[in-house]
């Protein structure tokens, strides 16, 4: 049975990515992790490769510049190059960030069981999400990217917990690296053009479950203890209004718990909802 590949980029608190791969080692240890160290990290190197030297985990030589909501898809391809010139052995490749945790053990088998994982909303005027502007689909480099894939749109979905086979994200790779260089691009290149890869997939045929992180940047909720155990219940729904200028949660408003496995955002720091996750692992039902 090939392996999964859970790319992760890291800025900050190596000691935090440390307590971040240890919960995945308890919850998804089937996985392999890729990290993508910034260039311009706050923490030297050398402190990531003590924190994080453990079974399974893999730092990426390469430190590729990050901006904050220029885009960071780059370093993802970064991390699916590295896997692939070391020979790993995998078939899917998911997408995670350095402040979500998981709350549940089966994310090896649910990604398993799909092709990829995505959330694909199609661009509209009436939206008002960042990336559902005029001058983003006149953007000549988007033009050229949907003209590439025979789409007169482009589609928005969450970054975090998105996941592909290894030839959909390696298409996806090539692509992107034909239109965008390997650093910023000026927009979060992560929450369009992997849904707008999905989209196109399940227009030919593919089929997608959505991404396994919830997430509460785009909710006016604040996670705590009682929301992880429902989302650990898998039953019922969570619901929550959407905060203005954001895309819809995937995951509000459906019984659909049972696709997700992972939480965001989870501070980088010690803090009560990270301890009561890190608690699970001495749980019994855990």
């Amino acid at each position: 049975m090939s392996g999964i590949i859970l790319s992760l980029p890291v800025h900050e608190r190596p000691d935090m990515v440390r307590d971040q791969l240890e919960n995945i080692r308890f919850f998804c240890p089937e996985a392999t992790v890729v990290l993508h160290v910034s260039q311009g990290a706050t923490a030297p190197r050398d402190e990531f490769h003590r924190y994080c030297d453990m079974p399974n985990v893999i730092i990426n030589p390469r430190s590729l510049e990050t901006v904050w909501g220029h885009g960071i898809l780059h370093t993802h391809i970064a991390n699916f190059e590295h896997a692939s010139e070391l020979g790993l052995d995998f078939d899917k490749i998911a997408m995670i960030s350095s402040n979500e945790m998981l709350v549940k053990p089966g994310l090896a088998a649910h990604i398993r069981k799909y092709e990829l994982g995505a959330q694909t909303e199609i661009f509209d005027w009436v939206t008002d999400w960042h990336l559902f502007k005029q001058e983003m689909l006149d953007d000549p480099r988007v033009k050229l990217f949907l003209g590439k894939l025979g789409l007169p749109l482009f589609f928005g979905g969450q970054a975090e917990g998105q996941f592909f086979t290894r030839d959909a994200f390696g298409f996806m790779a090539r692509l992107y690296q034909q239109v965008y260089p390997m650093g910023p691009c000026g927009f979060v290149t992560e929450e369009m053009i992997p849904p707008t890869i999905a989209a196109y997939l399940c227009l030919t045929g593919k089929t997608a479950a959505l991404p396994f992180t919830l997430c509460d940047y785009c909710l006016n909720i604040k996670f705590n203890s009682e929301i992880v155990d429902h989302v650990r219940r898998e039953n019922g729904a969570l619901m929550a209004r959407r905060i203005p200028r954001t895309l819809r949660s995937p995951h509000v408003g459906s019984s659909v718990l049972n696709q997700v496995f992972s939480i965001k955002r989870v501070p980088r720091e010690p803090c009560e909802l990270r301890s009561y996750i890190r608690g699970l692992e001495q749980s019994p039902a855990a």
